[in-house]
Protein backbone atom coordinates (compact mmCIF):
# COMPACT_ATOMS: atom_id res chain seq x y z
CA UNK A 1 0.00 0.00 0.00
CA UNK A 2 1.90 3.06 -1.23
CA UNK A 3 0.47 6.37 -0.19
CA UNK A 4 1.64 9.97 -0.42
CA UNK A 5 1.22 11.99 2.76
CA UNK A 6 1.81 15.71 3.30
CA UNK A 7 4.25 17.19 5.78
CA UNK A 8 2.92 19.89 8.06
CA UNK A 9 4.42 22.17 10.70
CA UNK A 10 4.15 21.35 14.40
CA UNK A 11 6.04 23.99 16.33
CA UNK A 12 9.65 23.90 15.11
CA UNK A 13 9.21 20.36 13.80
CA UNK A 14 7.49 18.71 10.87
CA UNK A 15 4.59 16.30 11.30
CA UNK A 16 2.85 13.67 9.21
CA UNK A 17 -0.78 12.71 9.73
CA UNK A 18 -1.15 8.96 9.50
CA UNK A 19 -4.62 7.76 8.45
CA UNK A 20 -6.37 5.36 10.82
CA UNK A 21 -6.64 2.68 8.11
CA UNK A 22 -2.87 2.78 7.65
CA UNK A 23 -2.25 2.47 11.40
CA UNK A 24 -4.77 -0.39 11.67
CA UNK A 25 -2.82 -2.35 9.04
CA UNK A 26 0.33 -2.34 11.18
CA UNK A 27 -1.34 -2.71 14.57
CA UNK A 28 -0.94 0.80 15.95
CA UNK A 29 -3.99 1.89 17.96
CA UNK A 30 -5.07 5.53 18.32
CA UNK A 31 -4.65 5.10 22.09
CA UNK A 32 -0.96 4.12 21.76
CA UNK A 33 1.29 6.85 23.15
CA UNK A 34 4.60 5.77 21.58
CA UNK A 35 5.93 4.04 18.47
CA UNK A 36 9.39 2.75 17.56
CA UNK A 37 11.11 4.63 14.72
CA UNK A 38 14.13 3.21 12.91
CA UNK A 39 16.13 5.40 10.53
CA UNK A 40 17.91 3.82 7.58
CA UNK A 41 19.87 5.56 4.85
CA UNK A 42 16.76 6.47 2.85
CA UNK A 43 13.73 5.65 4.97
CA UNK A 44 11.93 5.87 8.29
CA UNK A 45 10.36 2.69 9.65
CA UNK A 46 7.54 3.19 12.16
CA UNK A 47 6.47 0.16 14.21
CA UNK A 48 4.21 -0.39 17.21
CA UNK A 49 6.18 -0.18 20.44
CA UNK A 50 6.05 -3.51 22.23
CA UNK A 51 6.35 -3.72 25.98
CA UNK A 52 9.40 -5.64 27.16
CA UNK A 53 8.74 -8.86 29.00
CA UNK A 54 9.72 -9.06 32.65
CA UNK A 55 12.71 -11.21 31.71
CA UNK A 56 13.86 -8.66 29.09
CA UNK A 57 13.56 -5.91 31.70
CA UNK A 58 15.68 -7.90 34.17
CA UNK A 59 18.46 -8.29 31.58
CA UNK A 60 18.23 -4.72 30.30
CA UNK A 61 21.78 -3.38 29.99
CA UNK A 62 23.40 -6.79 30.52
CA UNK A 63 26.66 -6.96 28.58
CA UNK A 64 26.64 -10.23 26.64
CA UNK A 65 30.04 -9.57 25.09
CA UNK A 66 31.77 -10.55 28.35
CA UNK A 67 31.68 -14.14 29.65
CA UNK A 68 29.84 -14.74 32.91
CA UNK A 69 32.35 -14.81 35.81
CA UNK A 70 31.55 -18.31 37.11
CA UNK A 71 34.68 -18.35 39.29
CA UNK A 72 33.24 -15.71 41.66
CA UNK A 73 29.93 -17.49 42.18
CA UNK A 74 29.67 -19.53 45.39
CA UNK A 75 28.42 -22.89 44.25
CA UNK A 76 28.31 -24.39 47.75
CA UNK A 77 29.59 -27.74 48.91
CA UNK A 78 28.86 -31.01 47.09
CA UNK A 79 25.56 -32.62 48.04
CA UNK A 80 24.76 -36.33 48.13
CA UNK A 81 26.99 -39.37 48.53
CA UNK A 82 30.57 -38.33 49.03
CA UNK A 83 33.44 -40.72 48.48
CA UNK A 84 35.53 -41.13 51.60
Amino acid sequence: MDQTLKLGKWGNSNAIRLPKALLDKVGIAPSDKEVEVTVTSESLVIKPKKEKSHLEQLFNGYDTSQPYPFEIVDKGKPVGNELI
